[in-house]
């Protein structure tokens, strides 16, 4: 019994390490095709005929900053997750106003990789800071672009994590049916992410040109840009 129950934590450990190493992976992907469609979308609003091949060859010389951002936003997303599991009322609070904080103060974070070419922790020091000088650290609901894409995002993350108990069961059928639970769940993720950032990835190039130059590009005009914000 006992080196039966050693066997299923073996297998409940193993889960959890490749569904964080999907989890990362899933991050990484998605972070590295915004990206290129920040690049592109910077030639794209400018009246500028994109080029995909250098929006590309953009994302392949950040590869490793993309690398870093994918990590930091792994690691802050699992602090959050695991202080709002554990901290009770208390702590989900305080979970929900530090993912908000966190979403305001990175938000630009993607523009700046692609067009800056700094590294990771340099990009969220720049993209805090663009946000503070321009709006007092506020931004409107207008920013909160994909809230449908974080409940469906939800749902694929718990599909996942019932794949991983189902192949812990160790059954046959709990093994066939469990990775494909976990990948289909993976896919839905991966989906609902890029749909999102891609939302927010051309509103966000928009945004970064506003903030540092004020100045208004692509179908966006200056009211419209500087009303997704309001000073404290």
């Amino acid at each position: 019994m006992a080196l039966l129950g050693s066997e299923e934590s073996s297998l409940v450990g193993v889960g959890i390490g490749l569904v964080a190493l999907g989890a990362y992976l899933a991050a990484f992907v998605v972070i590295y095709y915004n990206v290129i469609l920040a690049a592109a979308a910077n030639e794209a609003l400018q009246d500028r005929t994109p080029d995909m091949s250098a929006a590309r060859a953009v994302a392949r010389a950040r590869i490793p900053v993309i690398a870093g951002w994918a990590l930091i936003s792994a690691l802050v997303s699992l602090f959050f997750s695991i202080l709002r599991d554990r901290g009770g009322i208390a702590g989900q609070l305080a979970a929900g106003i530090g993912a908000a904080i966190w979403g305001l103060v990175t938000f630009l974070v993607v523009p700046v990789i692609a067009l800056e070419g700094v590294g990771p922790i340099a990009a969220v020091k720049r993209s805090g800071q663009l946000v503070k000088e321009r709006w007092g650290q506020q931004i409107t609901g207008n920013l909160v672009i994909g809230g449908i894409a974080t409940l469906v995002m939800i749902v694929g993350a718990a599909m996942g994590i019932g794949g991983v108990f189902l192949v812990a069961s160790g059954s046959t059928l709990g093994l066939a049916g469990g990775a494909v639970l976990a990948i289909a769940g993976l896919v839905i993720v991966v989906g609902a992410a890029v749909f999102s950032g891609a939302t927010r990835g051309v509103f966000g190039v928009a945004l970064y040109h506003y903030v540092t130059e004020d100045k208004a590009v692509g179908p966006f005009t200056v009211d419209e840009l500087a009303s997704t914000a309001r000073a404290k």
